[in-house]
C-alpha cells in the first residue's frame, strides 16, 4: 500500500484510512501477496454506487430549484 500512498499528497495513515473505508463499502478488495497488500477495484459495486449518487444528485437538484422558486420569485 506504500506504493499507493506515494501517489497522493497525504500521509500513509490517511491513505490507509481511505482504503479501509473503501474496503468496508465493498468498493475495493485487498489481498495479500507476500508482504504486500494488493488493492483491486470492485467495478460492479462502484458503478452501482455511482448510480445511487446520481439519483441523490437529481433529487437535490430538484429541491434546490424549488428553493430558488421560493427565494427568488419570478416576475418581481
Amino acid at each position: 500500500m506504500s506504493d499507493l500512498a506515494a501517489r497522493y499528497d497525504m500521509s500513509f495513515a490517511a491513505v490507509q484510512k481511505h482504503v479501509a473505508m473503501l474496503e468496508r463499502a465493498c468498493l475495493i478488495q485487498k489481498r495479500a501477496n507476500g508482504r504486500e497488500q494488493l488493492v483491486s477495484t470492485n467495478y460492479a459495486r462502484l458503478q452501482r454506487a455511482g448510480e445511487v449518487l446520481e439519483c441523490f444528485e437529481s433529487i437535490w437538484r430538484q429541491r434546490m430549484a424549488q428553493l430558488d422558486d421560493v427565494l427568488l420569485p419570478k416576475g418581481k
